[in-house]
């Protein structure tokens, strides 16, 4: 905690060699706050917490710090700057509570009306492009009715002409209506997203000073500790229909963002830098650096230049029937990428990929495979870590495997025990122990090592984001619920 900015910057950089990869977690890009702030998705992107100490049991009352109740919902996690805890809730609003206490200290909406550079002309008249909307859509309501019972029989009656008829004037009826609202209110409508996804699944990020945040919108904005926005960006709208979920990273200046296709924004003025058209997924990239360029590599196996966009060879994994099923991010450790990914019944592959030491050598072939192994054929929303010579992945169905890093090789598969919702929060060292969870609230530590054994399980309540730790205070942001759980109240 005491630590200064310079002080923690000229110690990872003295311990790096200068012929070899200064490799750094995002934890470390971006740690201009103190070395118990956690400013991004995973803690950097790796989930590591190896100092932290928390209970094990969360159910116990005992363990409850404070919790406090969320009017929406929200499925990324929160970051922890200084003594403030910021987190999202849907659709668009960034809230920032007191980390001791949970006393609410801002809230801001970050919606398209919000951010749009608007008129009073304009909004008064868009105020009343809702009141008509709203009045056309209750007009409408006993059309639409009949609309469904008429094509419905039409699905039986093909050759009823007259059946037809009237759905083609219904239909007209419907058209003319809806052609009588405001185009600028058009213009604000959300794009779609899957109920489980939503528009808040982006975990902000930041560099101790200000805060980077996305929504499902489209929106990007920077804000500062108090909770003023500095600038903001309407983006594309992802391209997926299940929405977007990969959250901001900070990289050498950067704030790289994934709507549609990672792009580059200058994290000072909100500029447009570069953008690299790529197949849709969900987990944001790992950084690591090469000599004195950074470079990011993406859950597709994408390796991409941070200086300038340019992208170099890559492994561009694909599923062929399902393309949209990479969800996770990947693991970095030293100059080691892990990625695992697949689809149910389908696919299921781990890969370990070697950073080499040049910035020539990674122009010229990219990152080396050291390894392959097939897993389990399941999707893996949650990402993997690798610890003491193990990696652990946790896929979407419960099966908890272990793999040996050096080689790939299968230490054991475990289908964990009992009746569990679908796994989405990734894997997580705390300590000495591994933590990971499922929608449906059940938690769980496990020693790590080359068998299964649990520690503790304990239940939350619906979740799907991961927490994240603070000494000896745990963070959890569950659907109805912040926690701060800690072994002394």
């Amino acid at each position: 905690m005491n630590h200064t900015r310079a002080a923690i910057r000229s110690q990872a950089y003295a311990s790096m060699s200068q012929t070899r990869i200064l490799w750094v977690t995002l934890a470390a890009l971006i740690t201009i706050a103190s070395h118990a702030d956690v400013t991004s998705w995973r803690n950097g992107s790796q989930g590591l917490y190896p100092a932290n100490q928390v209970p094990t049991n969360w159910e116990d009352e005992r363990a409850v710090k404070w919790k406090i109740d969320t009017p929406q919902w929200g499925n990324a996690s929160p970051i922890l700057i200084d003594d403030k805890l910021i987190f999202t809730e849907e659709p668009v609003a960034l809230v920032c509570v007191e980390s001791e206490s949970g006393n609410l200290l801002w809230r801001v909406s970050n919606g398209y009306e919000d951010v749009a550079r608007l008129s009073d002309e304009e909004r008064a008249r868009l105020a009343q492009s809702k009141i008509d909307r709203d009045r056309i859509k209750k007009e409408l309501e006993p059309v639409n009715r009949q609309l469904y019972r008429l094509s419905r029989r039409l699905q039986r009656e093909k050759g009823n002409q007259q059946l037809k008829n009237q759905v083609r004037a219904l239909r007209r009826q419907v058209a003319d209506a809806q052609s009588k609202i405001d185009p600028l209110l058009k213009s604000f409508d959300k794009p779609k997203t899957h109920k489980v996804n939503g528009y808040a699944s982006y975990t902000p990020c930041s560099d101790g000073e200000y805060i980077y945040n996305c929504n499902g919108l489209g929106v990007v904005t920077k804000h500062d500790l108090q909770g003023n926005r500095i600038w903001s960006k309407t983006m594309e709208k992802p391209d997926h229909n299940w929405g977007g979920s990969s959250s901001p990273l900070l990289v050498d200046g950067k704030l790289i963002i994934r709507f549609s296709d990672y792009t580059a924004i200058d994290a000072e003025t909100g500029e447009e830098l570069w953008r690299v058209a790529n197949p849709i997924s969900f987990g944001p990239p790992v950084a690591f650096q090469v000599e004195d360029q950074w470079f990011i590599y993406t859950t597709r196996g994408e390796l991409i230049s941070v200086r300038d966009g340019k992208k170099l060879p890559s492994q561009d994994w694909v599923i062929p029937q399902k393309k949209f099923a990479f969800f996770n991010t990947n693991f970095l450790a030293e100059d080691r990428i892990y990625a695992v990914h697949g689809a149910k019944a389908l696919q299921g592959d781990m890969y370990c990929m070697q950073i080499p030491e040049t910035i020539e050598e990674l122009e010229r072939s990219g990152l080396t495979q050291l390894w392959h192994t097939e897993v389990s054929q399941e999707r893996y929303y949650a990402s993997p870590i690798e610890h003491e010579g193990l990696v652990y992945i946790f896929s979407m169905g419960q099966t908890f495997q272990v793999l040996e890093a050096d080689t790939g090789k299968l230490v054991y598969s475990r289908k964990v025990p009992g009746k569990m919702d679908r796994a989405f929060s990734g894997l997580l060292l705390v300590g000495d122990l591994i933590y990971a969870g499922e929608e449906g609230g059940m938690a769980f530590f496990l020693q790590p090592g080359r068998r299964y054994k649990e520690v503790s399980r304990f239940n939350v309540g619906d979740c799907r984001s991961v927490p994240i730790f603070d000494g000896d205070v745990a963070y959890l942001r569950t659907r109805d619920h912040l926690y701060a759980f800690s072994s002394r109240r």
